[in-house]
């Protein structure tokens, strides 16, 4: 059960924060992809204290926030994996550029280097010519085992000395050309090795070019579906952003009503009250209606539900994240399974045992003056019909119905209140 009391300014304040608590998942998207387990952990415990806080609210809002946040929650990681893929893309194209600069590289390397052995082959082509023409002009000129040069130095008889000058020029010119083209052969063995070696390489360069295609086409594709994934979680993430929205209306409206029933049942206690003190021949007992949230020493005079240690959700003030509005939780939950037997904390008389869209099943009990207060309890959400009736009288213990999950509760629960003077107050301090 909760009252709304709140102003414009701290609605507006408390509104952006209920905002930003369903938003920041979408913030939380430049967390990288190495924190990504830490930052969901984060995201689950932040999506538990919301749910936690949404006591009393009905079962329509609470899914809806649910949902939104569920979602919130994809979209936060959906975008993770969008700067992944995305920075994935990025090094595949960039090993694709690289991979295809080497290649263009290692292809002039090989043209150059074949013509560079083409040269050289149609360099050792001329040499061999040339040793061919200066063996003929050597044989031609007699050469030095010529029998007619050496019939004429022995004879003395001819131009001796200018037939062996020209076979020692002729034999040196052999000499040259022929050290020429040894070298000439040997830069080309050493070229058809580097030339080899270029080829291997560029059929290496070309098997990884082609690979960092297929790799930069395949992350090409990831980005295309992940950022579809992403857009299509946003257009459901905009639906169920609107669908809360429509539905906090309708809470909002519920809360005032809730309210209404609130102050209905306070004033027939306050009713009652009076009616009491003037039969005792006392002062007016709404004179003494204790503010809201008042405590008021009781000294556990009433049953307990179950230990108090067991509260789920006990009596206070809290703002509620969805909303935006600051509520009075008006009692404290004790966790009690549907169908568990609920039992007046103290005797008195059955008020009112009805329904409404707030507290469900419920029952309310004059307990009468404790105490010097008048006491009234509230038991809330019972599964069905309470066993008590109105204008009965209870005893302490006596069964009032079985605890349930009707009203505005999302689980099974005993929702519990105190009123003192018709103002409800901390049940702790008045049950043991």
């Amino acid at each position: 059960m909760s009252s709304a009391v709140t102003s414009t300014d701290s609605r507006r304040r408390l509104l952006v924060l209920g905002l930003a608590t369903m938003i920041f998942l979408s913030v939380s998207a430049h967390a990288t992809a190495d924190d990504s387990g830490g930052q969901k952990k984060k995201v689950d415990s932040q999506i538990q204290q919301t749910q936690n806080a949404l006591d009393d609210m009905s079962a329509a809002l609470v899914k809806a926030n649910v949902d939104l946040m569920a979602t919130n929650k994809k979209v936060s990681f959906a975008q993770i994996s969008v700067q992944n893929v995305e920075r994935a893309l990025i090094a595949v194209q960039n090993h694709n550029r690289e991979m295809s600069l080497q290649l263009a590289i290692a292809k002039a390397d090989e043209t150059k280097n074949q013509q560079l052995l083409d040269a050289n082959a149609s360099e050792q082509v001329q040499s061999k010519v040339l040793v061919g023409g200066l063996a003929r002009r050597a044989y031609m000129s007699g050469g030095l085992g010529n029998l007619e040069l050496t019939l004429d130095i022995l004879t003395s008889q001819g131009d001796v000395t200018a037939q062996l000058s020209l076979a020692n020029m002729v034999m040196r010119q052999q000499g040259d050309v022929l050290t020429k083209l040894s070298g000439q052969q040997a830069v080309g063995v050493a070229a058809r090795d580097r030339l080899g070696a270029i080829r291997r390489r560029v059929a290496d360069l070309t098997v990884q070019a082609t690979n960092a295609v297929t790799a930069a086409q395949a992350a090409q594709t990831n980005v295309v579906n992940a950022r579809n994934a992403l857009v299509k979680l946003q257009t459901t993430q905009t639906t169920q952003r609107n669908t809360l929205k429509k539905q906090k209306i309708v809470e909002l409206a519920s809360l005032k009503a809730q309210k209404t029933e609130s102050d209905r049942l306070a004033a027939v206690i306050r009713a009652r009250n009076i009616t009491a003190a003037k039969a005792a021949h006392r002062a007016d007992a709404s004179a003494t209606a204790a503010p809201p949230g008042t405590g008021l020493g009781g000294g556990g005079i009433m049953a307990a539900p179950m230990p108090i240690s067991s509260i789920v959700s006990s009596f206070g003030w809290r703002e509620n994240p969805v909303l935006g509005v600051r509520l009075l939780h008006e009692g404290d939950d004790f966790p009690r399974p549907c169908g568990t037997p609920v039992h007046a904390a103290a005797p008195g008389t059955v008020v009112d045992a009805s329904y409404d869209s707030v507290g469900g099943n419920h029952v309310l009990v004059d307990n009468g003056l404790l105490k010097g207060v008048n006491i009234a309890t509230y038991y809330a959400h019972f599964e069905k019909a309470a066993v008590a009736h109105s204008g009965e009288h209870v005893a302490k213990g006596q069964l009032l119905g079985y605890s349930g999950t009707t009203g505005r509760s999302t689980g099974c629960h005993l929702h519990f209140g105190v009123m003192v003077d018709g103002q409800y107050v901390n049940p702790v301090p008045w049950i043991s």
